[in-house]
Protein backbone atom coordinates (compact mmCIF):
# COMPACT_ATOMS: atom_id res chain seq x y z
CA UNK A 1 0.00 0.00 0.00
CA UNK A 2 2.72 2.48 0.96
CA UNK A 3 4.56 1.74 -2.10
CA UNK A 4 1.60 2.32 -4.71
CA UNK A 5 1.07 5.27 -2.49
CA UNK A 6 4.47 6.70 -3.06
CA UNK A 7 4.97 5.49 -6.94
CA UNK A 8 1.73 7.39 -7.61
CA UNK A 9 3.01 10.40 -5.84
CA UNK A 10 6.62 10.81 -8.32
CA UNK A 11 3.70 10.13 -11.11
CA UNK A 12 2.00 12.96 -10.24
CA UNK A 13 4.62 15.18 -9.63
CA UNK A 14 6.54 13.45 -13.08
CA UNK A 15 3.44 14.64 -14.56
CA UNK A 16 3.06 18.05 -13.20
CA UNK A 17 6.70 18.84 -13.98
CA UNK A 18 6.01 17.69 -17.59
CA UNK A 19 2.82 20.05 -18.15
CA UNK A 20 4.87 22.84 -16.33
CA UNK A 21 8.23 22.66 -18.72
CA UNK A 22 6.27 22.09 -21.70
CA UNK A 23 7.11 24.64 -24.00
CA UNK A 24 3.11 25.31 -24.66
CA UNK A 25 2.29 25.79 -20.51
CA UNK A 26 5.06 28.14 -20.59
CA UNK A 27 3.50 30.24 -24.06
CA UNK A 28 -0.36 30.20 -23.07
CA UNK A 29 -0.43 30.29 -19.48
CA UNK A 30 0.99 34.11 -19.08
CA UNK A 31 -1.78 34.90 -21.78
CA UNK A 32 -4.68 32.81 -19.55
CA UNK A 33 -3.29 34.71 -16.36
CA UNK A 34 -3.73 38.24 -17.84
CA UNK A 35 -7.43 37.34 -19.72
CA UNK A 36 -8.36 35.85 -16.20
CA UNK A 37 -7.04 38.98 -14.51
CA UNK A 38 -8.95 41.29 -17.10
CA UNK A 39 -12.37 39.46 -16.49
CA UNK A 40 -12.04 39.56 -12.76
CA UNK A 41 -11.71 43.17 -13.06
CA UNK A 42 -14.07 44.10 -15.44
CA UNK A 43 -16.84 41.84 -12.76
CA UNK A 44 -15.40 43.18 -10.01
CA UNK A 45 -15.36 46.91 -10.88
CA UNK A 46 -19.01 46.69 -12.67
CA UNK A 47 -17.35 47.64 -15.79
CA UNK A 48 -15.52 50.52 -14.72
CA UNK A 49 -12.01 48.44 -15.55
CA UNK A 50 -12.69 47.97 -18.97
CA UNK A 51 -13.99 51.79 -20.51
CA UNK A 52 -12.10 53.17 -22.52
CA UNK A 53 -10.24 55.68 -20.59
CA UNK A 54 -8.86 53.21 -18.32
CA UNK A 55 -7.93 50.67 -20.95
CA UNK A 56 -5.73 53.94 -22.42
CA UNK A 57 -4.13 54.27 -19.15
CA UNK A 58 -3.69 50.93 -19.03
CA UNK A 59 -2.07 51.20 -22.45
CA UNK A 60 -0.04 54.05 -21.63
CA UNK A 61 1.65 52.82 -18.59
CA UNK A 62 1.99 49.15 -19.79
CA UNK A 63 4.10 50.97 -22.73
CA UNK A 64 6.99 51.90 -20.63
CA UNK A 65 6.92 48.87 -18.43
CA UNK A 66 7.19 46.53 -21.40
CA UNK A 67 9.88 48.83 -23.22
CA UNK A 68 12.57 48.86 -20.22
CA UNK A 69 11.44 45.40 -19.59
CA UNK A 70 11.92 44.02 -23.24
CA UNK A 71 15.60 45.35 -22.95
CA UNK A 72 16.10 43.55 -19.42
CA UNK A 73 15.00 40.45 -20.77
CA UNK A 74 18.19 40.25 -23.05
CA UNK A 75 19.81 40.45 -19.54
CA UNK A 76 17.83 37.60 -17.86
CA UNK A 77 18.32 35.59 -21.06
CA UNK A 78 21.93 35.05 -19.90
CA UNK A 79 20.54 33.76 -16.56
CA UNK A 80 21.21 37.04 -14.61
CA UNK A 81 19.08 39.68 -13.12
CA UNK A 82 19.67 43.63 -13.11
CA UNK A 83 17.88 45.33 -9.95
CA UNK A 84 18.72 48.40 -10.87
CA UNK A 85 16.83 48.90 -14.15
CA UNK A 86 14.40 51.63 -11.83
CA UNK A 87 17.32 53.90 -11.03
CA UNK A 88 18.89 53.68 -14.59
CA UNK A 89 15.56 54.58 -16.01
CA UNK A 90 15.03 57.84 -12.92
CA UNK A 91 18.78 58.81 -13.67
CA UNK A 92 17.79 58.65 -17.70
CA UNK A 93 15.08 60.38 -17.08
CA UNK A 94 16.12 62.90 -15.11
CA UNK A 95 19.81 63.61 -17.22
CA UNK A 96 17.19 63.88 -20.56
CA UNK A 97 14.69 66.41 -19.23
CA UNK A 98 17.70 68.30 -18.05
CA UNK A 99 19.20 68.20 -21.88
CA UNK A 100 15.76 69.07 -23.18
CA UNK A 101 15.53 72.25 -20.98
CA UNK A 102 18.76 73.51 -21.58
CA UNK A 103 18.68 72.98 -25.65
CA UNK A 104 14.58 72.87 -26.11
CA UNK A 105 15.74 70.57 -29.15
CA UNK A 106 13.66 67.17 -29.12
CA UNK A 107 16.88 65.38 -31.92
CA UNK A 108 19.24 66.05 -28.60
CA UNK A 109 16.87 64.96 -26.05
CA UNK A 110 15.99 61.12 -27.87
CA UNK A 111 20.06 61.02 -28.80
CA UNK A 112 20.75 61.78 -24.98
CA UNK A 113 18.43 59.48 -23.55
CA UNK A 114 19.34 56.47 -25.73
CA UNK A 115 23.03 57.07 -25.35
CA UNK A 116 23.45 57.82 -21.50
CA UNK A 117 21.17 54.95 -21.17
CA UNK A 118 23.27 52.77 -23.26
CA UNK A 119 26.57 53.92 -21.36
CA UNK A 120 25.14 53.39 -17.81
CA UNK A 121 24.25 49.84 -18.37
CA UNK A 122 27.96 49.39 -20.12
CA UNK A 123 29.03 50.54 -17.06
CA UNK A 124 27.43 47.80 -15.02
CA UNK A 125 28.92 45.38 -17.75
CA UNK A 126 31.96 46.12 -17.46
CA UNK A 127 31.79 45.94 -13.55
CA UNK A 128 30.98 42.84 -13.64
CA UNK A 129 32.88 41.32 -16.47
CA UNK A 130 36.08 43.26 -15.25
CA UNK A 131 36.29 42.88 -11.66
CA UNK A 132 34.54 39.55 -12.08
CA UNK A 133 31.81 40.15 -9.80
CA UNK A 134 28.53 38.39 -10.18
CA UNK A 135 25.34 41.14 -12.00
CA UNK A 136 23.24 41.16 -9.25
CA UNK A 137 26.18 42.26 -6.60
CA UNK A 138 26.72 44.78 -9.23
CA UNK A 139 23.74 46.16 -9.58
CA UNK A 140 22.91 46.28 -6.28
CA UNK A 141 25.38 48.84 -5.40
CA UNK A 142 24.38 50.68 -8.84
CA UNK A 143 21.09 50.87 -7.59
CA UNK A 144 21.76 52.81 -4.27
CA UNK A 145 24.24 55.22 -6.17
CA UNK A 146 22.48 55.85 -9.19
CA UNK A 147 19.45 56.62 -6.81
CA UNK A 148 21.72 59.39 -4.60
CA UNK A 149 23.13 61.17 -7.64
CA UNK A 150 19.44 61.58 -8.94
CA UNK A 151 18.40 63.00 -5.53
CA UNK A 152 21.40 65.23 -5.56
CA UNK A 153 20.17 66.66 -9.20
CA UNK A 154 16.76 67.20 -8.26
CA UNK A 155 17.71 68.39 -5.27
CA UNK A 156 13.78 68.20 -3.33
CA UNK A 157 13.03 69.95 -7.12
CA UNK A 158 10.75 68.94 -10.11
CA UNK A 159 11.71 69.05 -13.14
CA UNK A 160 8.65 69.68 -15.49
CA UNK A 161 8.91 70.11 -19.67
CA UNK A 162 6.74 71.93 -21.53
CA UNK A 163 3.14 70.65 -21.83
CA UNK A 164 2.82 71.80 -25.85
CA UNK A 165 6.08 69.27 -26.22
CA UNK A 166 4.90 66.39 -23.79
CA UNK A 167 1.75 66.51 -25.59
CA UNK A 168 2.55 66.48 -29.09
CA UNK A 169 4.17 63.79 -28.49
CA UNK A 170 1.38 61.85 -27.23
CA UNK A 171 -0.56 63.28 -29.93
CA UNK A 172 1.57 62.31 -32.52
CA UNK A 173 1.44 58.47 -30.85
CA UNK A 174 5.21 58.61 -30.34
CA UNK A 175 5.30 56.13 -27.63
CA UNK A 176 2.76 53.34 -29.84
CA UNK A 177 5.80 54.06 -32.43
CA UNK A 178 8.98 54.34 -30.17
CA UNK A 179 7.68 51.01 -28.37
CA UNK A 180 7.08 48.96 -31.68
CA UNK A 181 10.10 50.03 -33.46
CA UNK A 182 12.16 48.86 -29.96
CA UNK A 183 10.02 45.30 -29.55
CA UNK A 184 10.47 44.76 -33.58
CA UNK A 185 14.23 45.16 -33.56
CA UNK A 186 14.65 43.28 -30.10
CA UNK A 187 12.35 40.22 -31.15
CA UNK A 188 14.67 39.87 -34.44
CA UNK A 189 18.06 40.06 -32.86
CA UNK A 190 16.66 37.54 -29.89
CA UNK A 191 15.27 35.20 -32.47
CA UNK A 192 16.62 35.42 -35.74
CA UNK A 193 20.30 36.35 -35.36
CA UNK A 194 23.65 34.23 -34.07
CA UNK A 195 23.77 37.06 -31.35
CA UNK A 196 20.34 36.21 -29.81
CA UNK A 197 20.82 32.06 -30.14
CA UNK A 198 24.12 32.79 -28.20
CA UNK A 199 22.75 35.21 -25.38
CA UNK A 200 20.30 32.34 -24.68
CA UNK A 201 22.64 29.61 -25.13
CA UNK A 202 24.66 31.12 -22.47
CA UNK A 203 21.57 31.58 -20.09
CA UNK A 204 21.25 27.84 -21.03
CA UNK A 205 24.73 26.04 -20.15
CA UNK A 206 27.95 29.33 -19.96
CA UNK A 207 30.50 26.33 -19.33
CA UNK A 208 29.52 24.38 -22.97
CA UNK A 209 28.85 28.18 -24.54
CA UNK A 210 32.36 29.02 -23.89
CA UNK A 211 33.84 25.34 -24.81
CA UNK A 212 31.91 26.34 -28.42
CA UNK A 213 33.36 29.71 -28.56
CA UNK A 214 30.37 31.60 -27.22
CA UNK A 215 32.41 33.74 -24.67
CA UNK A 216 30.02 35.21 -21.76
CA UNK A 217 31.33 38.67 -21.25
CA UNK A 218 31.31 39.60 -24.87
CA UNK A 219 27.32 38.77 -24.76
CA UNK A 220 26.84 39.69 -21.19
CA UNK A 221 28.49 43.35 -22.69
CA UNK A 222 25.77 43.15 -26.10
CA UNK A 223 22.62 41.98 -23.39
CA UNK A 224 23.39 45.33 -20.98
CA UNK A 225 23.86 47.48 -24.44
CA UNK A 226 20.54 46.64 -25.71
CA UNK A 227 18.86 46.89 -22.21
CA UNK A 228 20.26 50.12 -22.29
CA UNK A 229 18.57 51.92 -25.33
CA UNK A 230 15.27 50.07 -23.65
CA UNK A 231 16.22 52.31 -20.53
CA UNK A 232 17.11 55.41 -22.69
CA UNK A 233 13.53 55.17 -24.59
CA UNK A 234 11.57 54.06 -21.45
CA UNK A 235 13.13 57.31 -20.07
CA UNK A 236 11.40 59.03 -22.53
CA UNK A 237 8.56 57.57 -22.79
CA UNK A 238 7.82 58.42 -19.01
CA UNK A 239 8.37 62.04 -20.13
CA UNK A 240 6.18 62.02 -22.80
CA UNK A 241 3.73 60.30 -20.40
CA UNK A 242 4.33 62.55 -17.09
CA UNK A 243 5.25 65.36 -18.79
CA UNK A 244 7.53 66.07 -15.27
CA UNK A 245 10.96 64.11 -13.40
CA UNK A 246 10.18 63.89 -9.76
CA UNK A 247 12.09 61.98 -6.76
CA UNK A 248 9.48 59.48 -6.80
CA UNK A 249 10.13 58.87 -10.71
CA UNK A 250 10.45 55.26 -11.77
CA UNK A 251 9.87 53.87 -8.31
CA UNK A 252 8.59 51.23 -8.85
CA UNK A 253 9.82 50.09 -12.04
CA UNK A 254 12.69 47.90 -10.83
CA UNK A 255 10.17 45.53 -9.27
CA UNK A 256 7.85 45.93 -11.77
CA UNK A 257 10.20 45.00 -14.89
CA UNK A 258 10.97 41.74 -12.92
CA UNK A 259 7.82 40.88 -12.36
CA UNK A 260 6.66 41.40 -15.78
CA UNK A 261 9.06 39.41 -17.45
CA UNK A 262 8.54 36.34 -14.80
CA UNK A 263 4.68 37.37 -15.38
CA UNK A 264 5.57 37.15 -19.12
CA UNK A 265 6.54 33.38 -18.91
CA UNK A 266 10.48 33.95 -18.87
CA UNK A 267 12.31 31.25 -17.08
CA UNK A 268 14.37 33.03 -13.77
CA UNK A 269 17.14 30.98 -15.10
CA UNK A 270 17.08 32.68 -19.10
CA UNK A 271 18.33 30.45 -21.37
CA UNK A 272 16.65 28.69 -24.46
CA UNK A 273 13.25 29.18 -23.34
CA UNK A 274 13.16 32.29 -23.28
CA UNK A 275 11.06 34.69 -25.33
CA UNK A 276 11.36 38.27 -26.38
CA UNK A 277 7.46 38.54 -26.16
CA UNK A 278 7.59 37.83 -22.43
CA UNK A 279 8.32 40.98 -21.16
CA UNK A 280 5.20 42.53 -23.48
CA UNK A 281 2.55 40.09 -21.79
CA UNK A 282 4.40 40.55 -18.70
CA UNK A 283 4.14 44.03 -18.57
CA UNK A 284 0.35 44.50 -19.79
CA UNK A 285 -0.23 41.63 -16.81
CA UNK A 286 1.58 44.21 -14.26
CA UNK A 287 -0.42 47.09 -15.76
CA UNK A 288 -4.05 45.48 -14.63
CA UNK A 289 -2.78 44.17 -11.86
CA UNK A 290 -1.57 47.50 -10.62
CA UNK A 291 -4.56 49.61 -11.86
CA UNK A 292 -7.27 47.16 -10.88
CA UNK A 293 -6.14 46.87 -7.16
CA UNK A 294 -6.21 50.34 -6.87
CA UNK A 295 -9.48 50.79 -8.42
CA UNK A 296 -11.30 48.10 -5.71
CA UNK A 297 -9.33 49.90 -2.96
CA UNK A 298 -6.55 48.29 -2.53
CA UNK A 299 -4.14 50.72 -0.92
CA UNK A 300 -0.69 51.14 -2.50
CA UNK A 301 1.21 49.94 0.67
CA UNK A 302 -0.71 46.30 0.28
CA UNK A 303 -0.36 46.46 -3.47
CA UNK A 304 3.48 46.14 -3.31
CA UNK A 305 3.63 43.73 -0.68
CA UNK A 306 0.90 41.79 -3.09
CA UNK A 307 3.66 42.10 -6.13
CA UNK A 308 6.22 40.65 -3.80
CA UNK A 309 4.45 38.18 -2.96
CA UNK A 310 3.10 36.94 -5.95
CA UNK A 311 7.13 37.81 -7.57
CA UNK A 312 8.39 35.57 -4.77
CA UNK A 313 6.00 32.29 -5.66
CA UNK A 314 6.46 32.93 -9.38
CA UNK A 315 10.29 32.71 -9.08
CA UNK A 316 9.63 29.43 -5.82
CA UNK A 317 7.79 27.52 -8.84
CA UNK A 318 10.02 28.05 -11.46
CA UNK A 319 13.29 27.76 -9.89
CA UNK A 320 14.60 24.16 -10.88
CA UNK A 321 16.81 24.15 -14.00
CA UNK A 322 15.76 21.58 -16.59
CA UNK A 323 17.73 18.39 -16.59
CA UNK A 324 20.90 19.85 -19.26
CA UNK A 325 24.40 19.42 -18.83
CA UNK A 326 25.94 21.16 -16.26
CA UNK A 327 25.89 24.84 -15.77
CA UNK A 328 28.02 27.25 -14.21
CA UNK A 329 26.01 26.48 -10.78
Amino acid sequence: MQAAKKQAGGTLLATFRKVKESRWTMRLAPVAILVALMVLFAVWTGGRFVTAVNVKIILDQALIIATVATGAAFIFATGNVNIAMGACTALTATITAKAYLSTNSLPVMILVAVVFGALLLLLCAFLSTIFKVRVMFVTIVMMVLLENIKSEILDGETLSLPFEMTSGLQDAGFSYIIFVLFFLFCAVIFHFTSVGRAIRFTGSNMICGEQTGIFRNKYLVIAFVIAGVGVGLGSLLTIARSGSITASTASSMNMDCMLAIVLGGMPVFGGSKSRAYAAVVGALTVTVLNNGLLMVGVSSTILQGVRGVLFLLLVLMSNGRPDVLPARD
